[in-house]
């Protein structure tokens, strides 16, 4: 479980997150969506320790990031599981050591058994004919599916995801999202989600919080978004391609 308690950012003058409380829970997928400026990805760089809050406070099941030492801090990355927007894998490395990378940098696994968990967790993902491939000779959806290996390969108590479907087809995005969904409930972790896909939205919000200019304007789950009477959040629901689809229809 992560807490987060009244968080506040601001860069120069302007504030960009006013006081955001929410709880992300274990085993779920807790879903961060909003417009483009909102404040969602300021959210969750600070959630990951990459911004400082200006005030507030984020606790990790009962340990609270402001007064972690360096020590602490070094220990609890190593819980953390991280999918970049774009994969972020290393070009010059082929899929397998990318996988390694971090457990060459924070396992204490003998060498053997490193190789053993890289090649379990591409196994994991469907990537077992991909060991020795780069990122350029394999797909988009190959590739997030690399950084998901990666991203578990240290098997995390925590999970983030930045747009995990970025440039995506809807297919892929479909089998992303159930992966991630899996790789959740198996491993107990606590996954955050930071998304404009309204299709990753209803299928796998689990717990979802809106983010409207720097605040949380609303909280629920994926059932709750087709009752909600907010007008805010009803706008930027409706809005999208994937619901419009749904009302022609």
């Amino acid at each position: 479980m992560i807490l987060l308690e009244d968080i506040h950012k601001s860069f120069e003058e302007k504030e960009v997150l006013k006081g955001i409380s929410t709880i992300f829970e274990t085993g779920k997928t807790n879903l961060i969506i909003g417009q483009s400026g909102s404040g969602k990805t300021v959210l969750l760089k600070c959630v990951v320790g990459l911004l400082k809050p200006d005030s507030g406070d984020i606790v990790y099941d009962n340990r609270r990031l402001a007064e972690m030492e360096i020590k602490e801090r070094t220990y609890l990355r190593s819980e953390l599981g991280m999918l970049f927007q774009g994969s972020a894998l290393f070009d010059s490395m082929s899929i397998q050591d990318n996988v390694l990378f971090p457990l060459r940098l924070f396992s204490e696994l003998n060498d053997s058994d490193k190789a053993k968990r890289a090649k379990y967790c591409l196994d994991r993902v469907g990537l077992n004919d991909s060991y020795s491939l780069f990122p350029a000779e394999i797909s988009g959806g190959m590739q997030k599916r690399a950084a998901i290996a990666r991203a578990i390969a240290l098997n995390p108590k925590y999970l983030f995801c930045d747009e995990p479907n970025s440039g995506l087809d809807p297919l892929t995005s479909i089998k992303i999202d159930e992966l991630i969904m899996d790789i959740t409930q198996e491993y107990k972790m606590t996954t955050v989600i930071n998304t404009h896909d309204m299709n990753s939205v209803v299928t796998m919000g689990e717990n979802i919080i809106f983010i409207y200019q720097g605040s949380k304007e609303w909280e629920g789950n994926k059932d709750d978004l087709f009752h909600s009477k907010n007008a805010k959040l009803n706008e930027f629901v409706f809005a999208s391609k994937f619901f419009q689809k749904i009302i022609k229809a």
